[in-house]
């Protein structure tokens, strides 16, 4: 994964030279929840250009999916509720390819009264990390790899049928996958491949891999952008990893590797012959991968339903294992692959937070680095038929377990951010609790 860079803007003047050229007049100015759900305001460009930026609550980094306010130590119900402020990075300032006459940009965000950058932002801390391994001698190349489904309007699926790899059901559905890539494309963001996927209704989209941050806000810009396009075709999409009983399920693969600062890959190094990863960086970097993921699948695992993908023979892992080239395990090492070397980690789902994912597999892998940690042997055949690897939780309940006991997560995180979240998690677990499901009233109603 050799670096490769593309011009962006740098000042507000930039920016407003982009907009006079292409008749711009929205832009659309983002950030992330701790969900990973895009927010923000739409602001007319003479705003924009004001540079003024905007407010908005500051109770959105701890508020549930569909934004009920739940008392956090973020946000207490007798907090008043402050504001925070929105300021436009505007190196990540571009055409919103799926609507003419809009840009978008990503947004940092800072405390309204300090300007200090919200502890809880994944973006912010991602920032940081990336200054960490700067400091070092190191850039960070990703790449994000994820799956989701297309239902009809009425959220029935597309296909009752698996037709992966398929061309003709390709052609079928190429009025909404190609209008996926044509706005992805337009909106700056680099395409390699699309195709029909594992399960019945579900697609992939694959991105070139970039530098760190730009490729995570292009992560979060590509599930807008399905989301978008597809309601443009008549259809919805969705990122949830299960969304179909008995279907596969959908996840966020995270290609990683380090280059130093003229783009040399530094894990295609030929440290060591008798490791099967034979650059001591990359090994190192993979022992601290391997070390936390435990700490980290809350992270990775976000919602209860995500948990209905992790079953064996599924390509999502469940066992704490890696491996060369085999999609079983949950570290995929590429290795001897010139530029193109690098770890595929198989873990998250699809819904995750690409940032929160991020910082986390970032920092495990910089605690690598500085402490070499101690590496389990590399898993070859079927790991899934070994008793002797430790599986991953089964359920949120005991993933917000392990989160909360980890001391590390802390230091990965900070303690507003542990303290916020593992309270979010179990307001999510007692909210599922209560409700009734469909499967109680199917299974016990009308023989009860």
């Amino acid at each position: 994964m050799a670096s490769h860079t593309t011009a962006a803007p740098q000042t507000m003047a930039d920016c407003a030279k982009i907009i006079a050229d292409n008749n711009i007049h929205t832009v659309e100015c983002l950030f992330t929840d701790t969900w990973g759900i895009p927010r923000g305001k739409r602001l007319p460009v003479a705003q924009f250009l004001s540079g003024a930026g905007f407010s908005i609550a500051a109770v959105a980094f701890s508020w549930n999916f569909r934004s009920d306010i739940e008392p956090t130590p973020w946000a207490e119900l007798d907090s008043e509720f402050p504001d925070m402020k929105a300021v436009p990075d505007l190196q990540s300032f571009r055409l919103a390819g799926w609507s003419e006459g809009m840009a978008t940009v990503m947004c940092d965000m800072t405390d309204g009264h300090s300007g200090e950058p919200i502890a809880l932002d994944g973006r912010g801390m991602v920032k940081k990390t990336i200054a960490q391994y700067r400091q070092l001698g190191y850039e960070i190349n990703l790449a994000t790899e994820l799956e989701f489904h297309l239902f009809d309007e009425d959220w029935t699926p597309i296909s009752d049928k698996s037709f992966c790899y398929s061309m003709d059901r390709a052609d079928e559905l190429e009025a909404v996958i190609g209008g996926i890539r044509k706005a992805l494309t337009d909106s700056g963001i680099e395409v390699e491949a699309s195709n029909v996927e594992y399960g019945p209704s579900q697609v992939e989209i694959n991105l070139k891999y970039d530098r760190a941050l730009a490729m995570l806000d292009n992560t979060i810009l590509f599930r807008h952008i399905v989301r978008r396009v597809a309601r443009q075709h008549g259809l919805n999409a969705t990122f949830m990893a299960k969304p179909i009983n008995g279907g596969a399920g959908s996840g966020m693969h995270v290609h990683q590797s380090i280059t130093d600062g003229n783009g040399k890959n530094l894990f295609a190094a030929k440290d060591s012959s008798d490791h099967p990863v034979h650059s001591d960086l990359m090994r190192r970097y993979l022992s601290g991968v391997m070390a936390h993921h435990l700490d980290l699948q809350l992270i990775a695992l976000p919602t209860i339903n995500d948990y209905k993908r992790i079953v064996d023979y599924s390509f999502s892992p469940t066992q704490v294992c890696w491996g060369l080239d085999n999609r079983l395990v949950g570290v995929r090492c590429i290795t001897d692959a010139g530029p193109g070397t690098r770890l595929e980690v198989r873990w998250a789902a699809a819904d995750a937070n690409p940032y929160l994912v991020a910082q986390g597999y970032l920092q495990a892998g910089l605690d690598g680095i500085l402490n070499d940690l101690p590496l389990q042997q590399a898993s070859s055949g079927d790991p899934h038929a070994d008793v002797s690897l430790t599986r991953v939780a089964p359920s949120l309940d005991t993933a917000l377990q392990n989160f909360t006991a980890s001391t590390w997560n802390v230091t990965c995180f900070g303690q507003d951010f542990v303290d916020t979240y593992s309270v979010m998690q179990a307001n999510e677990l007692a909210s599922f609790a209560a409700w009734v499901t469909d499967w109680e009233t199917q299974r016990y109603r009308d023989v009860i």
